[in-house]
C-alpha cells in the first residue's frame, strides 16, 4: 500500500530580502501575534509547516530541524520558488509535549494552504500528531522520531530517520561486540524510550544476554539519577544502553562519575553537540551512531554544513549533527514534489509514496511501503571532546 504552525512565520516578499525576513523569527511570540501573523500571510505563497520542539529538553534538535528546513526553503525561493510563488515556513513549538503536538497538528491541518509539514522531533509527539495529519490528508515527515510504531502511523506519515528497529539494535551491538554481558538499560518513559528498550532487550536476548537492571525516567523532569546509578552499580552492571537524548546523557554521566561509577555507555542520542557542551570530560568514551563520519564527512555533508553554519552562525550555531541535514533533505523532497507533481496535499503524498533514490545530503533516500527510510549508520565515539568515527 502506498504511504504516505511560540509560531514562526517567515514570509519572504522579495527574493533579495529572503535572509532579512528570516530574522523576525522568535520562539517567544505570543498567541495573539501568531494569529495576526497568520492572517497577514500572503495568499500568493505556498506554506510548509513545521511542528517541532523549539523550547524545552529537545530544543537543540528541534531548532536544528527548523534551521535545516528554513535553509532548504530559502534556497528554493532564491531559485524562484514554485512557479513564481515563494515558499513560506510556518513553524510551531510543540514543547516536546504530545498534547501540544496534537494542538499543533490541528492548527496546521486546519490551514488549508499548508501543503506539508516537517515534524515532529519526539516519537510520542509524532504518534500523537499522526492521526490528525492522516485524517486531514496532510503529509508530515519526521526527521528525528525513531519509535518502531511510527511505521504503522498512516499513509501520510513519512520518516527521514531510522527506526529503532535498526538504530537501537545497532547501538546495542556496540556493547555486545566489546564482550560485555553485565548490561543495564535506562530509557525515556515515552514512545521513543519504550520502543528502544524493547528492541534492546530483544537484541540482547539473541546473544543470550538478559539485562541485570532496567529503569525508565521522565524526559525533562528527571534531574537526579543517583538512585538509578546506585541500582546499576549494585547490580554489577558494567555497560549501560541509554535510550536517551542530549539533556539526560550528560546528567547521567556526570552524576555517575561523581558517585565513582564508570560504566561503558552507548546511546543513539550521543551524536548531538549539546552532549559535549553539557557533559565536558564526563562524556568522553561514550559511543553512539550517526549517518557519516563527523571528523571526515562526505563531500555533500561537508558542503551542507558550510552553508548551514554560515547561515546560522549569528544564532550561535556550531558543530555538526544528523537532524539538520535530515530536515533539509526532507524539505527538499517536499519542494521537489511541489515542482514535479503539483501543489495540493494529495500531490505531495502521491510523489513521496513513489519516491526512490532521492539524491539528498545523506545519500540516496527511498521510502518503503510504510514511509520509512533506512540510512546506513556508522559507529562513533566522543574522544577528547570531539566526535570521531570508530572503524
Amino acid at each position: 500500500m502506498s504511504k504516505r504552525m511560540i509560531s514562526i512565520v517567515v514570509t519572504v516578499f522579495m527574493l533579495v530580502s529572503i535572509i532579512s525576513g528570516c530574522t523576525s523569527e522568535s520562539p517567544g511570540t505570543s498567541s495573539e501575534q501568531e494569529a495576526s501573523a497568520e492572517q497577514e500571510a500572503s495568499t500568493e505563497t505556498i506554506k510548509i509547516g513545521a511542528g517541532l520542539a523549539l523550547t524545552g529538553g529537545s530544543a537543540e534538535q528541534g531548532n536544528r530541524a527548523r534551521r535545516g528546513t528554513l535553509l532548504a526553503i530559502e534556497e528554493a525561493n532564491a531559485e524562484g520558488g514554485i512557479d513564481g510563488k515563494l515558499i513560506e515556513l510556518v513553524a510551531l513549538d510543540d514543547r516536546a509535549d504530545p498534547k501540544e503536538a496534537a494542538n499543533v497538528a490541528n492548527r496546521l491541518a486546519a490551514d488549508e494552504s499548508v501543503v506539508a509539514v516537517i515534524g515532529h522531533i519526539n516519537s510520542s509527539c509524532t504518534l500523537a500528531a499522526a492521526p490528525i495529519y492522516n485524517k486531514n490528508e496532510l503529509v508530515h515527515i519526521t526527521t528525528c522520531s525513531s519509535s518502531p510504531a511510527i511505521s504503522d502511523a498512516g499513509d501520510y506519515t513519512f520518516r527521514v530517520w531510522n527506526s529503532d528497529a535498526y538504530t537501537a539494535s545497532f547501538n546495542t551491538y556496540q556493547i555486545i561486540d566489546r564482550g560485555y554481558t553485565k548490561v543495564g538499560i535506562i530509557y525515556e518513559n515515552n514512545d521513543y524510550g519504550r520502543g528502544g528498550y524493547e528492541v534492546t532487550v530483544e537484541t540482547l536476548a539473541k546473544e543470550g544476554i538478559e539485562p541485570l537492571f532496567a529503569e525508565a525516567y521522565l524526559l525533562g523532569e528527571t534531574k537526579d539519577f543517583s538512585t538509578i546509578i546506585t541500582k546499576l552499580k549494585n547490580a554489577g552492571v558494567e555497560a549501560v544502553m541509554g535510550i536517551a537524548d542530549e539533556t539526560e546523557i550528560p546528567l547521567f554521566m556526570k552524576q555517575s562519575h561523581q558517585l565513582g561509577y564508570e560504566p561503558f555507555f552507548a546511546s543513539s542520542g550521543t551524536y548531538n553537540p549539546a552532549v559535549i557542551r553539557l557533559g565536558g570530560e564526563d562524556v568522553n568514551g561514550i559511543v553512539g551512531s550517526t549517518f557519516f563520519d563527523p571528523a571526515n564527512p562526505p563531500e555533500k555533508v561537508e558542503q551542507f554544513f558550510k552553508k548551514f553554519l554560515d547561515r546560522f552562525s549569528a544564532e550561535g550555531v556550531t558543530g555538526t549533527d544528523p537532524v539538520s541535514p535530515a530536515s533539509y533533505d526532507a524539505t527538499k523532497m517536499i519542494i521537489q514534489a511541489l515542482r514535479e507533481k503539483g501543489t495540493t496535499r494529495e500531490d505531495v503524498q502521491a510523489y513521496l509514496s513513489d519516491l526512490k533514490d532521492f539524491e539528498g545530503v545523506l545519500g540516496k533516500l527511498s521510502f518503503d511501503e510504510n514511509g520509512d527510510t533506512i540510512i546506513p549508520l556508522v559507529k562513533m565515539m566522543i574522544e577528547d571532546g570531539e566526535f570521531k568515527e570508530i572503524k
